[in-house]
């Protein structure tokens, strides 16, 4: 029997499942009444943030070691909560320009939520498999709902079949690593070295980490993530290439830098240049906004599996900082492009997303191209934006635990990505728009505004004060 203190220790979770059921409701009752079913989707992320501070510093499994809870799974949790509600709040004036059901979104999104919140909290590989899947059948759902626009069902089939095809791969690998050792619950590997390091426990572990590469878009994993950031809705792409790529590596990241084998350090730093080098390069040749924030996304998580490869206990301090300032920096820059797609008056099928629609940006709408300038310059890493820091925390680890070579690959790849961001700003700033532009009156609503102004002071804020963030990851995850 379920008592009501284990039900308390998974705060964040229930919150969600709850306002999830709350949501469903008002959607019946108040259909029409779009704020009810808007506030309460914010009031029920509020509520799971402030249930998982109330956990801090408890370590405990719970449910018969189904789930674990502690100081690292609570961190990943606040990161993907936080990604989560700047989209929701910057979601509104979107949703109704795009005529996009509020009932819907709302709640396929707060699903989404729990699928990515079980998996952080998992302690048992099925659980992992089910939040997995939640999350993705979800995402499959967000990625088409805008269902007059041939791309946008293009990239929903596209990215459904080949998600569907890798969780093959995960549940494959599962039962191998189960075969291996008798049991699918992750505490118990870390205390069997020996076991851990067969044949057919790492061919195991190898196709049950494909499944996660899948999600943060690794290369040679990646082929969807263009077509799907592209295609999709651009509040979602903002949401899924932050709290979906933070779900995934919470989970797989302290798993495998608890085994530390040897032969996976070297293969995920490979990996890791190739995903940078891939990203990088071809983001060069890109004339679509949203396809380079895809590339940009892909050599983004190349950098995580720099800190990954490390397997050093001081990696996931600096994956969580990266991981934080990532939320800020890159969800910042998709709610830009939404609130120009969306604010654009009079232009409901005219997609802005060329270079050529960014002329001027800045001085038909000055505080837009701030913070997409203050955005693009923290992606690219440049001092003293969150971003640089967030590099330098990951480099720093690669080199202690002697990846020298990986850290000078990452910086002279990451030099490469100035490139096509500051063509973005240059094309903002110093660049005339057409005659066609010109006339486009660019406005952004309240909320909107607000998410931004979040963004953007999460992202200074975290640059020009990294030690006291760090000292406070350092602090929680002692």
């Amino acid at each position: 029997m379920i008592q009501i203190n284990e039900l308390v220790n998974i705060l964040p979770v229930l919150i969600i499942f709850i306002g999830i059921i709350l949501t469903l409701i008002c959607e019946i009752l108040f259909g029409k009444n779009k704020l009810v079913v808007y506030s309460l989707s914010i009031l029920s992320v509020l509520g799971s943030i402030a249930g998982t501070f109330y956990l801090l510093n408890k370590d405990l499994f719970v449910f018969g070691e189904l789930l674990r809870v502690n100081n690292i799974t609570l961190a990943f949790t606040i990161i993907i909560l936080t990604s989560v509600l700047l989209t929701f709040i910057a979601s509104k004036n979107y949703l109704e320009k795009e005529k996009i059901n509020f009932g819907e979104y709302y709640i396929i999104v707060l699903s989404s939520v729990l699928g990515m919140l079980l998996m952080i909290f998992a302690n048992d590989l099925l659980i992992v498999f089910i939040g997995l899947e939640l999350m993705s059948i979800c995402f499959y759902v967000l990625v088409g709902m805008l269902r007059k626009r041939v791309k946008s069902n293009e990239s929903a089939l596209k990215y459904f079949l080949l998600g569907a095809f890798i969780s093959g791969f995960l549940l494959y690998g599962i039962s191998l690593m189960y075969g291996a050792i008798g049991t699918t619950k992750i505490s118990v590997y870390s205390t069997m070295a020996g076991i851990t390091k067969t044949p057919v426990f790492l061919i195991g572990l190898v196709l049950y980490t494909i499944g996660f590469l899948f999600k943060m878009g690794v290369f040679p994993f990646q082929m969807w993530v263009p077509d799907v950031y592209e295609g999709a809705p651009t509040i979602v792409t903002g949401m899924m290439s932050t709290a979906g790529k933070i779900a995934a590596v919470g989970t797989i990241a302290p798993l495998i830098i608890s085994f530390n084998v040897p032969d996976f350090k070297t293969l995920l730093a490979i990996i890791s240049v190739l995903t940078m080098l891939f990203g990088n390069v071809i983001a060069l040749s890109q004339s679509s906004i949203k396809r380079i924030l895809a590339y940009s996304s892909i050599a983004s998580a190349g950098y995580i599996l720099v800190g990954v490869a490390s397997m050093d206990e001081f990696a996931v301090k600096g994956i969580l900082f990266y991981l934080a300032a990532y939320v800020f920096m890159q969800l910042g820059a998709f709610i830009v492009v939404s609130v120009y797609e969306s604010g654009s008056k009079d232009k409901t099928d005219f997609n802005l997303l060329n270079f050529d629609d960014y002329k001027g940006l800045a001085k038909r709408n000055p505080m837009l191209g701030i913070f997409f300038s203050v955005f693009l310059l923290s992606l690219a890493g440049i001092p003293p934006l969150a971003g640089f820091w967030g590099k330098y925390y990951l480099f720093y680890v690669a080199i202690k635990s002697n990846l020298i070579w990986l850290s000078i690959i990452a910086i002279l790849l990451s030099l490469v990505s100035l490139y096509y961001y500051l063509r973005i700003i240059v094309y903002m700033w110093f660049m005339e728009p057409s005659e066609e532009l010109k006339e486009t009156e660019i406005r952004s609503d309240f909320l909107s505004k607000i998410s931004l102004i979040l963004a953007f002071a999460g992202t200074v804020i975290f640059g020009f004060l990294p030690n006291i963030f760090f000292s406070l990851f350092n602090f929680v995850i002692k």
